[in-house]
């Protein structure tokens, strides 16, 4: 079988800052997927509708080495296994994607924004075993309009008042006198 000279490289913040894999992982998993609604319609049966292409996901599993084996490595010259972590981590918790590029011979493979989706790792006190799963991210622009609604009104004026209205009264002294004498004559 012929090998093909591939570089993975993942970067952040339009290139600012790139990690390059220093170890080729031996396969990657890519899922490609389609949105779709299945119905029951009366006459038919059941029958699909073909929605818009998923976010496409892409995992690996491979290691990254506490030092250069030119057996194993690709360059030298790679960060060591903790700042690899810990810049991976700081990607992942910045709130914005990162770019996964898989390059041959200067021809980009794979080259999309992606978010971590899951980073887990185990270390040996020397190299790190790691998978990551990233999954493609998709730039939204969302537009913001002014919509004018004119104020109408139906030209019946304002509205009646159906409120009940309260009524107090205030009797003076010898009427209040009356009106007991009336009862209590009863």
């Amino acid at each position: 079988m012929k090998y093909k000279h591939l570089e993975f490289w993942l970067t952040w913040s339009n290139n600012v800052e790139k990690l390059r894999l220093p170890v080729i992982p031996p396969k990657i998993a890519v899922k490609i997927g389609h949105s779709y609604i299945d119905i029951e319609l009366v006459a038919i049966g059941e029958s699909t509708i073909i929605g818009e292409s998923t976010l496409e996901e892409y995992s690996f599993s491979t290691f990254w080495p506490e030092t250069y084996d030119p057996g194993l490595c690709e360059y030298d010259g790679f960060p060591s296994p903790e700042e690899f972590v810990e810049t991976l981590k700081r990607w992942k918790n910045s709130g914005y994607p990162i770019r996964f590029t898989v390059t041959e011979s200067e021809r980009d493979i794979i080259n999309v924004p992606v978010t971590i989706r899951d980073f887990s790792y185990e270390w040996d006190g020397f190299d790190i075993d790691f998978k990551l799963a990233l999954k493609e991210y998709r730039f939204v622009t969302i537009e913001s309009t002014e919509v004018s609604i004119p104020f109408q009104t139906t030209g019946k004026g304002k509205r009646p008042d159906t409120r009940k209205a309260k009524v107090s009264a205030t009797k003076k002294k010898e009427e209040k006198e009356s009106l007991v004498d009336k009862y209590n004559s009863q």
